[in-house]
């Protein structure tokens, strides 16, 4: 990106999609009744609408908003049954090994930004 004022360079990353995805998901999922109880994993309150679609369509469903550390949304938790932060601990005590190991021997390290 460039700096409209200063003309300062750098690079940022842009998510794509993954509210509207996440939302589709589960409305489709409300639909079919695949499940009584969702957890969404975000603080993005773009997923509320989604959530008031599974109130009216699958009435008995209920929805949990885990925050990820440092965020949240009053918004998503209002919407939702139940709502937690999930502790910065918890997230370092999910991570992948450090070498996951594939068929035939192949080898996946973790990434470094994961360690």
């Amino acid at each position: 990106m460039t700096c409209r004022n200063c003309s300062s360079r750098w690079i940022t990353h842009e998510e794509k999609e993954t509210d509207v995805a996440i939302a589709v998901a589960l409305v489709e999922d409300a639909v079919n009744r695949a499940f009584d109880t969702a957890m969404i994993v975000s603080a993005d309150s773009d997923l509320c609408p989604a959530i008031r679609a599974v109130r009216r369509i699958h009435p008995a469903a209920k929805i949990v908003a885990a925050f990820p550390p440092a965020r949240r949304s009053d918004d998503l938790r209002n919407e939702s049954d139940a709502s937690f932060t999930i502790a910065e601990r918890k997230l370092s005590q999910s991570l992948l090994p450090k070498v996951v190991h594939g068929p035939n021997g192949k080898q996946f390290p973790r990434p470094a930004k994961w360690q």
